[in-house]
Parts: C-alpha cells; sequence; structure tokens
C-alpha cells in the first residue's frame, strides 16, 4: 500500500490545532513536524538520518517560530545532514567550546598578576609594618609594568601571572636595581615566594624566578645600620632622654629608656602589652607568633627585667596600666605607640649624624647592646650563644637547632640584662 501524501500544513491548522490528553503530532512533511503537548505547548520537530540512525532536534516554539522559520531551520539541517554534518553533534561541540571560551575568560580573570599577588600577601604571618611595605613595594615597583589604571589611578585589569616571561621580570627587577639595589633584591625574593605560591595553587605550571640567573638580580653592599659605641656619646644619649620634654610626655622617654636597658625589636617593643609582664617573675613574655622568628618549635621569647626596667613599668603603670598597651599612641590610647614616634625624638635630640657616630634608631639600641656586650664579654662572662638569645638570634643550622631550641637561658639572660642596665647607669655619668 503507498505512503499517504503529507500535505504541508497551515499557519490556521496549527492555531486551531488543541491541546489532548496525551501529545500528539502534526507533520508538514520531510522531517518537520509540530508537537503539540497536553499543556498546549507546541514545538517544532526536526527528525533526519545520518549514518543510518534516526534522530531529532528541535526547532523551537510556536508561534516565536513561525512556520515559514520553521521550515528554513528544516532546510538548513537537511543540508547539513547532506554535507555529512551531524547537527545535534555539531550543537553539542559549539557548546563545548562556548564553555570552554567562557571557563577561560574566567581563568584568565582570577589569574590576573595584583589579584594573585593580593591574595599571597594575605597569607603571610609577617609584621604589621612589614606586610605594608612588601606590599607597598609590589604597588610601586611591579604593579605600573603590569596592571592597567584607570584616571584615579585604580587597577582595572592586569597580565595574567602566566603570561609573565622571566624576561619581563628580570628587566623589572633590573630597572629597581639602578636606584635602590638592596630593594630590588627584596622584590626578587618576595616575586620567588609569589611565584612558588601560584605554582603550589595551580594558577601556573612554572616558576619563572627559577630561570633567572641569580648572579644577575642586583644586590646592594650590605651596610651595618648607624649605632652608638661611644660610650661618652652614649651617656649623652641616656641624660638627652632623660631631660626629654618633647610631644608624647612621659611615654616617650620612657619607651627610649626602655628600650636601652632591654633591646627589643621597634615593633615588639611598641606593641608591649601589660599581660605580657610579670612582676612576680620579673620577665616579659612574647608570643612566639608575634616574634620575627616565627618557628612553632621554638619556645615565646622570655626576657627577664632589670630593676631599672621594672621601676619604668611601675612609674608607666599608673598611667597605662588601665590598658592593653604599655606604651599606648600619644592621639589614640587605645592604641601602641607608633614605631616612628621614638625615632622622631631621637632625631629632636639630634641623634641624626652618622658621620659623627651620633646616629641612633629605636632598632639601633640592639646594635649598641650587642657592639658593647660583646666588648666587654671578659666583665660579665656570658656566653656567646646567651648574647645572641638576648636579641632572639637563633642558630641557623636545623639540625643544631634541633638540640639547643628547649635550653633555658633565663637566668644567664637575667645576669646579662642586670650588667648592661648597671653599665648604663655608669656610662650615663660619662661626660666629655
Amino acid at each position: 500500500m503507498a505512503n499517504k501524501k503529507v500535505l504541508p500544513l497551515t499557519d490556521t491548522e496549527i492555531k486551531n490545532a488543541k491541546p489532548k490528553e496525551k501529545k500528539y503530532t502534526l507533520s508538514d512533511g520531510n522531517g518537520l513536524q509540530l508537537l503539540i503537548k497536553p499543556d498546549g505547548k507546541k514545538i517544532w520537530e526536526i527528525r533526519y538520518t545520518i549514518d543510518g540512525k534516526q534522530k531529532a532536534t528541535t526547532g523551537g516554539t510556536y508561534p516565536a517560530v513561525s512556520l515559514a522559520k520553521a521550515r528554513t531551520k528544516r532546510d538548513d539541517i537537511k543540508s547539513k545532514v547532506h554535507s555529512g554534518i551531524d547537527p545535534i553533534q555539531e550543537k553539542k561541540e559549539i557548546k563545548a567550546i562556548i564553555q570552554e571560551k567562557v571557563m577561560e575568560e574566567q581563568t584568565a580573570l582570577a589569574t590576573q598578576f595584583h589579584l594573585i599577588t593580593y591574595e599571597w600577601l594575605a597569607t603571610l604571618k609577617s609584621a604589621e609594618i612589614t606586610a605594608t611595605k612588601r606590599k607597598r613595594a609590589f604597588e610601586r615597583d611591579i604593579f605600573p609594568h603590569l596592571c592597567t589604571y584607570d584616571e584615579n589611578h585604580k587597577i582595572i585589569s592586569s597580565k595574567q601571572i602566566s603570561e609573565i616571561t622571566h624576561g619581563e621580570l628580570l628587566k623589572i627587577i633590573t630597572e629597581k636595581g639602578k636606584a635602590t639595589p638592596e630593594t630590588a633584591n627584596r622584590l626578587f625574593v618576595d616575586c620567588n615566594r609569589l611565584w612558588t605560591y601560584a605554582v603550589s595553587h595551580d594558577y601556573l605550571d612554572v616558576n619563572i624566578t627559577h630561570k633567572i640567573d641569580k648572579s644577575t638580580v642586583p644586590r646592594g653592599e650590605k651596610i651595618n645600620l648607624a649605632k652608638i659605641t661611644d660610650e661618652k656619646i652614649l651617656g649623652e644619649l641616656i641624660r638627652a632622654i632623660d631631660d626629654y620634654k618633647g610631644d608624647g610626655g612621659i611615654i616617650i622617654p620612657n619607651l627610649l629608656r626602655f628600650v636601652s636597658l632591654l633591646p627589643l625589636r621597634a615593633d615588639n617593643l611598641c606593641k608591649l602589652k601589660w599581660e605580657n609582664v610579670n612582676f612576680e617573675k620579673a620577665i616579659i613574655t612574647i608570643p612566639r607568633s608575634e616574634m620575627k622568628v616565627k618557628n612553632k618549635n621554638l619556645s615565646d621569647f622570655v626576657m627577664p627585667l632589670p630593676h631599672q626596667a621594672i621601676a619604668i613599668l611601675k612609674e608607666l603603670q599608673p598611667i597605662t596600666g588601665w590598658g592593653q598597651w604599655v606604651f599606648h599612641g600619644l592621639k589614640n590610647i587605645n592604641s601602641h605607640v607608633n614605631n616612628e614616634s621614638g625615632n622622631k625624638a631621637l632625631r629632636i635630640m639630634g641623634f641624626i649624624d652618622e658621620a659623627s657616630g651620633r646616629k641612633q634608631t629605636l632598632h639601633s639600641f640592639r646594635g649598641t647592646f650587642r657592639s658593647l656586650s660583646e666588648t666587654y664579654a671578659t666583665e660579665h662572662n656570658v656566653s656567646f650563644e646567651v648574647r645572641e638569645r638576648c636579641l632572639d638570634h637563633h642558630e641557623k643550622k636545623e639540625a643544631v637547632r634541633a638540640y639547643i631550641h628547649k635550653a633555658d637561658y633565663t637566668e644567664q639572660m637575667r645576669t646579662l640584662f642586670q650588667w648592661w642596665a648597671d653599665y648604663l647607669d655608669k656610662v650615663k655619668d660619662i661626660k666629655k
């Protein structure tokens, strides 16, 4: 029996087609048919055969896709099938390509250099002042070469970290090195850490800093920081601290007296808390996490207090003991004193001339203590190891450190610090 000839559909017929209890189709011929669903939706279906397999794809819904447009779609599909192209497979491949492109674009946005840098910086556990300096160094010396800014100098975008070459990075570092070699060297070290982080987090495959010959990276000469070691000048400094009447009232002179006795790092000094002080045991204890060397295998830093340091703390207790900080801020008493406040006072006192051996900063007191305690080692008879531990310096060799990291030098340090405090009392009376 011959196949019944399919008559083409008309718009009127399609409009008048009503939904039934079950879905049904109206055929337009040559593979095009309209599926009418029980909910009234009318969907175009296009059937075709390729490689001996019958397949069907949708051509949109009616009336959004008119009868004329549906026929055009059918003809396009038939044409592709005639050329050996499977329209369904082609659609899948196009969709996959689009998805891949979207993912690539999202990855490109997420792996912009400035974003990875900020992400890495946020993971570092370092003192606030160190973190700020490191962030500023990247923003000042590297970002301008790799970032795009708006008119307000805010970053719009930056190069993908995976697209930065070692030659490009070396050029940036070398250019910085012409003015400040030491800064350039620190930048290179930080870039190595940044790229190591990026590789470990699968943002790229290669740490490009490993392709840079370290001998080509600018290095500044190692310069010992200025410090006062002449006893007469040191005596003058101590007397000037006692007589200081500048900003800060009692806070600043006591800050300077305290650091002259106990050579803490500036950050630990300014952030010293009352909870760190134990008057009964005459010690201060600073958690290892707040020290420069944060190795968890090392004990918290314990520093014995000579009686002169205890006297300073007793003088401050009625004034700042109500709060958290031993040395509270000059303008904001709810914050710790700023590192620069002590340095400013030293400059006001005139201790700024390095050439004549009269320059001193908060950090310099460490060098003063270390140099003179070395000079007079036969007087106090305290070992080199103890002198180093007073500054929280530790053995760099891990194998050696494993044996000595639990050694308790507290009482030997107490001997040295009391000798040092008594020595400064004598020095204060030395006049030209």
